[in-house]
């Protein structure tokens, strides 16, 4: 099945007729790889009325509430077309079916001038392929229309092809209720053949009456009465299954009002005087301690810290007068020979003789070309030697270690830091609330729990009792089978018992190991989609799909199971789509997918996996509502290399009305 148009006539934010062009050729969706639509615009311009307007035409009221039909629909109306005068407004949505018939649904609304609700209409028009007319019925029976649309999308797999993309976790949260259980069999055709052995049960009772009168055994009376019986006390039993369900499924919803209720009054609560109050003498009890710390740290390094930047201005000292020191020692050492010559030469008696003065410069010059000649610094070798030690000091001196001034530091920054945290919370403390009773919700709670377990055990017992019931009928049909045998040749009747039975017995087989397979299949696919869609591939060590529950669970690579409901929003996003994705496939169901806002709580990678190999891949028709913060340049080529059609939603501050355009990537441009 694919969604072909969708028509606004002055409804909601939709001023006069506006029209999305939603079909996809085959040609586009094999030969250029095309399956995606997409509506963008910024939040408020209309996205979410789309996806509920598709719902509402295929599904009506049905999963809602009066209290939430007047809240989404009692005010449809364009507020602009109201003020001109206009009364009207309709939804009109084109699908064509597998069939190839085209289906145009519609629903309308008429108003009074005080914007009261005067009349809801729904009509269908059913065109056959190539077909320009069709057959036009207006829908005065709702049951008969809900069955007819459950035809070709069924009610129970909508959660699964139209979603908000941020709530998808929801598929995943939901996933231990009873809802979500039915959902998970009708979906992958599980509850069909529970149907069909039911209907082959009864006319296998239908027979076991004809063979009794046929036969006119007593003891196929016997078993005839009892069975009878049995499945009189099987009825009864179902009765209270039935009814107990109920009960819990009222009571498990009431206590989820209550904690949500209750958990709301727990976060005022985190933030009332007494919680700050609290917080603020933990702080206190920290910056004493802190302060403590300090004290002892700063009073067994005081002396080091004031003295150590003294010392390393002496150790700088010291170094640089042995440096000194060294190179005067290695010059004297380079000059004695020449201190030895000059010495000896001068020694000798020279006429006239040299001046006191004379005898200095020769040596001075002397000793300059000698430095030259040896490649002798020439650099003064005078220095003033001030401290006078021995290897041994100079050793314990130099070799001496910085004191660590950063833990002292880190302290002061600490007490610092709790401070200014402390005189936030006096604030915070100023304008806080007073504490909140939840005393009333606890209350409330333990109540509906003592209920529901006074129920449940009730539920056990009965269910104890059914199933004893059940078995006991087993008992006496293979007794029936076994009698009515024995009866003699009743013609075509005990052929046809005895067909039905042999098919009632293949079908429960075929049951157990079809359902073994798909669920396995369910499994591998989930888990595939998994690996392809986490930015991490070393998340989880193994994935399983329980078949007695319909759960997923997850395991690390140690075995141990992993809390799906601690994940991360993003996570969550890509688990649920992966098991939308098993189901799906696992399903015999081709239908369109219509996501709002799937985007908006994932990281780039995760955005970018979940385009390139899931919906791609996901449907022949993938209608993505996208806003303005999923918007990135990488987003934006990906969607023009799989996109077939993009529209802009283009809301008027100033008129208060949105204009469907084409064209979103220009619009971005522009």
């Amino acid at each position: 099945m694919l969604l072909k148009r969708l028509i606004f006539d002055n409804y909601k934010t939709y001023y006069g007729h506006q029209e999305l062009d939603l079909y996809i050729p085959p040609q586009a969706q094999q030969e250029e790889n095309k399956n995606i639509i997409l509506i963008g615009g910024l939040n408020g311009a209309g996205k979410t009325t789309i996806l509920k307007a598709i719902l509402f035409v295929l599904f009506g009221k049905r999963g809602m509430s009066d209290t939430e039909y007047k809240r989404l629909f009692s005010n449809v109306i364009n507020n602009t077309f109201f003020d001109e005068g206009g009364r009207d407004c309709s939804i009109t949505l084109f699908l064509e079916t597998d069939k190839k018939e085209e289906w145009e649904l519609k629903v309308s609304w008429s108003f009074d001038q005080y914007k009261r609700v005067l009349k809801e209409n729904r009509d269908i028009t059913i065109r056959k392929h190539n077909a320009r007319h069709g057959q036009t019925a207006k829908i005065d029976n709702i049951e008969v229309y809900n069955r007819f649309i459950d035809k070709i999308i069924p009610y129970y797999a909508a959660p699964f092809f139209i979603f908000d993309g941020e709530e998808i976790k929801d598929t995943i949260l939901r996933q231990n209720s009873r809802e979500m259980k039915e959902a998970i069999q009708k979906i992958t055709g599980m509850n069909s053949y529970k149907d069909l052995i039911t209907d082959l049960n009864e006319i296998k009772k239908n027979l076991q009456t004809e063979i009794a009168k046929i036969g006119n055994s007593k003891k196929i009376d016997n078993v005839q009465k009892a069975l009878l019986e049995e499945q009189k006390k099987i009825d009864e039993y179902q009765s209270k299954v039935d009814h107990f369900t109920k009960e819990l499924n009222i009571f498990n919803s009431d206590a989820q009002k209550i904690k949500e209720r209750r958990d709301e009054k727990l976060k005022l609560n985190m933030k009332s005087r007494d919680k700050l109050i609290k917080k603020r003498t933990e702080l206190e009890t920290k910056i004493k301690y802190k302060q403590d710390q300090f004290k002892d740290t700063f009073n067994s390094n005081a002396i080091s810290i004031i003295l150590d930047p003294k010392i390393n201005n002496l150790i700088t000292e010291v170094k640089k007068e042995k440096s000194l020191r060294d190179k005067a020692m290695m010059v004297e050492a380079s000059l004695k020979p020449y201190h030895k010559f000059i010495n000896e030469l001068l020694g000798h008696e020279i006429s006239p003789s040299l001046t006191e003065e004379q005898y200095k410069q020769i040596k001075d010059i002397g000793e300059r070309i000698w430095m030259k000649e040896d490649s002798i610094s020439s650099e003064s070798t005078d220095y003033i030697e001030l401290h006078d030690l021995s290897p041994r000091e100079y050793t314990t001196l130099t070799s001496k270690k910085n004191v660590a001034t950063q833990p002292i530091i880190q302290l002061v920054n600490e007490v610092e830091k709790l401070n200014q945290q402390i005189e936030e919370m006096e604030q915070d403390i100023s304008l806080a609330p007073d504490a909140v009773d939840v005393t009333q919700e606890t209350n409330e709670l333990d109540k509906l729990l003592k209920k529901t377990g006074e129920i449940e055990l009730r539920y056990k017992a009965i269910k104890s009792k059914l199933r004893s019931s059940l078995e006991v009928k087993n008992t006496l049909d293979r007794q029936m089978d076994n009698a009515s045998g024995q009866i003699g040749d009743l013609g075509s009747v005990e052929r046809r018992y005895n067909d039905v039975v042999k098919i009632i017995n293949a079908l429960e087989e075929y049951i157990i190991k079809s359902t073994t397979l798909k669920a396995e299949y369910i499994s591998e696919e989930f888990s595939r989609m998994l690996v392809k869609l986490f930015r991490k591939q070393d998340e989880f060590g193994k994935i399983a799909f329980d078949t007695e529950t319909y759960t997923v669970r997850l395991y690390n690579d140690r075995g141990q199971e992993i809390s799906i409901h601690d994940r991360s929003a993003g996570e969550m996003q890509m688990i649920s789509s992966s098991l939308i994705w098993a189901l799906t496939k696992a399903s015999d169901l081709s239908l369109p997918m219509v996501i709002d806002t799937p985007l908006g709580r994932l990281d780039s990678v995760h955005r970018n996996h979940l385009i390139n190999h899931y919906y791609k891949e996901l449907s022949e028709q993938v209608i993505i509502l996208s806003t303005d913060t999923e918007i990135t340049d990488e987003y934006v080529n990906l969607m023009k290399s799989h996109s077939y059609r993009q529209y802009m939603l283009d809301y008027n501050e100033d008129k208060k009305y949105t204009v469907l355009r084409d064209g979103y990537f220009e619009f971005l441009k522009s």
